[in-house]
């Protein structure tokens, strides 16, 4: 084929070429309309790859192949060309080759299927990949593609893809063309025009029509050569045709009618030609489809090969554009049968089937449908499978081919299945519920559970009712009960649990049902089935104190678990249970989970990944990063559709906010908390209870703590949210000194003192429940109980490495304790405990109180705060001095009566007094017992910037904790030296 100009795009492939040599994954997008030279391009730039060394592998896309069908061609191509071993993994995308013995179908098989794809093209390097018509290529070929470009490779590789930018789906290649050197082909210039037509046509041709060409065909490559063809033929300058339709036209006029037919047939079937096919679609006898294509090839419409193929797919394009509908579907028809006894991809044969409709057995074109998007599923390709069973519903609806029922149900759930698994899940819905509306009409047990279980799996919002799903479930249930099916296994599990989940009055039926489906399921022998029903039984046994048993069904479930997804949720929920059982095998567990669930690489496990670590980094005591993370998390999944992510948001700014301790956020929470969970009102005023006791605001906690008693049910609805509201229950009665409440509650504790309150599947740690029990028995006056719980559930915190948690045990003395934990600060006294953000009074107040009645010179908490100014006016008057000579002489004398009554206390007190008085005398009095010149104004300014924030943070602290702060006020004492005295 004549190729002329295109100097600085062959440059740019060449440029990749040398880049990947050295080592990188280099991808080049060429892009132009169609006929612009974009494949004549790739093919030169091929040639000249070759001579340097390089293997090449070429594929094509087309509209309506099978998913994954161009790097089908790559792999098949690399594997019979370059003696390269394929691996089982690329079996799932090129039947013939050893295909996995597990047929996983969750995002970690994806990748796993893509990986082998990256290290086939890495181990056949140098390697350069050409891919055209990339407008057409499926979802999933995009992924791979961009997979393929998207890290770094250690052998050299380069892809070249070329696609037609107007016809390209929106955002198609957004994230790959980020990766990508972008080259756009414009026309050839007047010059370049000339040489081709003189390359085509002879040169006295393109002297006389070189410029007429050049402004008829605008530098269009393939324009310039069918005109050049025509000039070559005799056309003459009269002879030239406005449109490229119209030389089409006449090119394939100067056929013989039966090419011309068999043009029409090739143009239906696709990108490739089967002359087997060709012959018995239009009835020939052995060779003369082999010989109208010749005829074609000799024309320049086809191209010659094992698979001929239309030499651009503008002949392809204008050919198929004439024909009439009636006809279309016909080629169609006889296309997709004939496909039917032959090696062919699923894909292809219900494609045709489809747009011959209403031609054709309907039920036959169902179960292609559904055999390609079984296929596309295997392949990972979701988007695909779902288009397969959709394609089939649009065409009979424009049609007017009405589907049986039945196959209507098959198709809308095997397109609702998909579109979920590729994340759609408004497009899921839509679907299902058209199913489930024509399913319970069929009398069929089978379908009706199918579009049941399918429903399940688009999720619903904790403690709300589930009325729809739980009926549907319910309704498909009964029809099923008693087969002692894997459907009726599955079926029972998901009711039972839909029931635990929903609100409390739903959740008794769920226990039974588990059980059954765990019976049946282990008489079935039918290790997935058995995973799902267990899965049931652990949710109906969540209730603090079942941890033991829950973690052995976990693990169970984690062993049984054919699919990652399965497995991941396995570790989540081991993980969880472990924290429950105040076990630090729980940060092993829950590492497995985050490798498990990241490895899946689906939008809704990133949200869920993203919700532990914050609560893996609130339970760590980083409260700042644990809240950022918590407002990620809820913005993903706001984004997502995930349907729990406000009741997830509001469990986790419960740790937050409690302990961050501060008022207006408390009783903001408070606030919110009744509005939001609305479903489970025991749990939203219990909760609003405790944190508005937390917050101070005594008389609004009791009206709370007053509605909890009132509805009632408290005591008996264990869900796994019971530690939380139990928890803030807890907390008002002890901050309301309700000892009758305080002693039922204590009594509700006693069965779980052993275990850890966790919110949901490791949403948030709420806390050991010997703490909770500990400040019980303190508030009911039992300081020694108080003194041993209290310690247990230190002991426990510091096992788990719950430094938030471990840092907030009370204090039994009379003294205020201060310790810092990044930009938070946790304020002891009394037996209560707040957290405040970083201050400097905060500090300053932690150094006096680390060193109770010890005197600390205002520069010794600020340091120089200005450069000294001349010194004219001592800091110590003779008073001072004198005061402080005879405050050493009662120390002497308090030392010598301490040491003689051996009062290690008193001595030690008494000597540090001394010894800080003797430095205040060396360092402003001098050696012959003058009074130094000292830096006044510097003093004073200290002293007045110690004073303002120590105030400043006692007003925080008594907005937190009244009594400490009120003790503050009464022990600090501010001036040149500051001093917390204690007593």
């Amino acid at each position: 084929m004549a190729f002329v100009g295109r100097v600085a795009p062959l440059r740019r492939i060449a440029d990749a070429l040398r880049d990947a040599g050295a080592g990188r994954a280099e991808l080049v997008l060429v892009t132009g309309e169609s006929g612009i030279g974009k494949t004549a391009l790739a093919g030169r730039a091929a040639e000249d790859a070759a001579r340097d060394g390089w293997r090449t592998v070429w594929a094509t896309c087309w509209d309506g192949a099978p998913a994954l069908w161009p790097w089908a061609q790559v792999v098949r191509a690399v594997v019979d060309d370059h003696d390269v071993d394929p691996g089982e993994e690329l079996g799932r995308l090129v039947p013939g080759l050893p295909a996995p013995v597990a047929a996983e179908q969750d995002d970690l098989a994806r990748l796993r299927l893509f990986d082998a794809v990256a290290r086939l093209l890495e181990r056949a390097a140098p390697l350069l990949v050409v891919i055209d018509d990339l407008h057409w290529a499926d979802p999933s070929s995009l992924r791979l593609l961009e997979f393929v470009a998207g890290a770094h490779r250690t052998a050299p590789l380069t892809v070249v893809a070329v696609y037609r930018p107007d016809e390209l789906a929106a955002g198609g290649l957004a994230s790959v063309a980020t990766r990508a050197q972008a080259v756009h082909l414009g026309g050839l210039d007047a010059a370049e025009t000339t040489e081709l037509v003189a390359q085509l046509a002879g040169e006295r041709a393109a002297r006389e029509w070189g410029e007429p060409v050049f402004r008829r065909a605008g530098g269009h490559p393939f324009f310039t050569r069918e005109l050049a063809h025509a000039l070559a033929s005799g056309g003459g300058g009269a002879g030239v045709p406005a449109v490229v339709g119209e030389v089409i036209a006449r090119r394939v006029s100067r056929l013989t009618p039966a090419c011309a037919a068999m043009l029409e047939v090739a143009a239906v079937a696709g990108v490739e030609l089967r002359l087997d096919l060709l012959s018995e679609v239009m009835e020939l006898e052995p060779g003369q489809a082999a010989d109208l294509v010749a005829e074609a090839c000799g024309a320049g419409i086809l191209l010659a090969g094992p698979r001929p193929r239309f030499a651009h797919d503008l002949y392809r394009e204008s050919i198929g554009r004439t024909l009439a509908p009636a006809r279309l579907r016909s080629l169609h028809h006889a296309l997709g049968v004939g496909l039917t006894d032959r090696t062919a991809v699923p894909a292809e044969i219900a494609r045709h089937l489809a747009l011959a409709m209403p031609q054709g057995d309907i039920r036959q074109v169902t179960r292609w449908a559904l055999t390609a998007a079984k296929a596309d599923s295997a392949r990972l390709a979701f988007a695909e499978a779902a288009a397969q069973a959709e394609r089939v519903l649009d065409q009979a609806e424009a049609a007017g081919c009405p589907l049986p029922a039945d196959d209507r149900v098959d198709l809308l759930v095997a397109a609702g299945d998909a579109r979920l698994r590729a994340g759609e899940a408004a497009a899921a819905r839509q679907h299902l519920d058209s199913a489930w509306s024509i399913a319970t009409g069929l009398g069929d047990p089978a379908r009706q559970g199918a579009v049941a279980l399918a429903l399940t799996g688009l999720g619903a919002r904790f403690a709300m009712p589930r009325t729809v799903l739980v009926n549907a479930l319910d309704q498909a249930y009964r029809a099923s009960e008693g087969t002692a099916t894997a459907i009726e296994a599955r079926l029972a599990a998901a009711l039972a649990r839909e029931l635990q989940h929903s609100v409390p009055r739903e959740r008794p039926r769920a226990r039974p049902l588990a059980e059954r489906a765990v019976r049946i399921a282990r008489d079935l022998d039918d290790p997935a089935t058995l995973a799902t029903c267990l899965l049931a039984r652990h949710d109906t046994i969540w209730t603090p104190g079942t941890q033991a048993e829950r973690i052995e069904i976990a693990a169970e479930i984690a062993t049984l678990a054919t699919d990652q997804e399965r497995h991941a949720e396995a570790w989540l929920l081991l993980a969880s249970a472990q924290l429950e059982d105040g076990s630090p095998a729980f940060r092993a567990t829950l590492a497995e989970y985050f490798e498990a669930a990241t490895a899946l690489r689906q939008p809704r496990h990133d949200y869920l990944v993203l919700t532990r670590r914050a609560a893996l980094a609130l339970l760590d005591g980083d409260l700042a990063g644990g809240e950022r993370l918590v407002h990620e998390a809820a913005e993903l999944g706001d984004r997502l559709g995930e349907p729990d992510t406000g009741n997830v948001r509001m469990s986790q700014l419960l740790e937050v906010v409690r302990a961050g301790g501060e008022p207006d956020r408390l009783r903001a929470l408070a606030a919110e908390a009744v509005r939001w969970w609305v479903g489970a009102p025991v749990h939203a005023h219990a909760v609003a209870a405790g944190f508005l006791a937390r917050a101070g605001d005594l008389d609004s906690a009791r009206r709370e703590v007053d509605t909890v008693l009132a509805l009632g049910g408290w005591q008996a609805d264990r869900s796994y949210l019971w530690s939380v509201y139990i928890g803030e229950l807890a907390e008002a009665a002890i901050r309301l000194g309700d000892t009758r409440l305080c002693e039922r509650l204590l009594a509700e504790l006693a069965p779980v003192a052993g275990g850890c309150a966790v919110n949901g599947a490791l949403v948030c740690f709420m806390g050991a429940h010997a703490q909770r029990i500990g400040r019980l028995h303190a508030a009911l006056g039992d300081a020694g109980q108080a003194r041993t719980w209290l310690e247990r559930a230190a002991e426990t915190h510091r096992r788990l490495g719950a430094t938030l948690w471990e840092a907030d045990h009370p204090v039994t003395s009379g003294h205020v304790t201060l310790r810092r934990s990044g930009e938070l600060w946790l304020i002891q006294y009394g037996g209560r405990a707040a957290h405040l953000r970083d201050a400097k009074g905060l500090r300053d107040l932690a150094t006096l109180t680390s060193r109770p009645g010890v005197p600390v010179h205002v520069l010794d908490l600020t340091g120089p705060i200005a450069p000294p100014p001349a010194a004219t006016q001592p800091v110590l008057d003779r008073a001072a001095v004198t005061a402080y000579r005879s405050r050493l002489a009662d120390l002497e004398a308090e030392l010598a009566d301490a040491g003689d009554c051996h009062d290690g206390g008193r001595l030690e007190r008494a000597s540090e007094e001394r010894e800080s008085i003797l430095a205040e005398l060396r360092e402003h009095v001098a050696p012959g017992g003058g009074i130094r010149a000292f830096r006044a104004a510097e003093v004073e300014r200290a002293r007045k910037a110690v004073a303002g924030r120590v105030r400043d943070s006692i007003r925080r602290i008594s907005e937190v904790l009244p009594e400490a702060g009120a003790h503050l006020d009464r022990t600090v004492r501010t001036g040149v030296h500051c001093v917390y005295d204690s007593g």
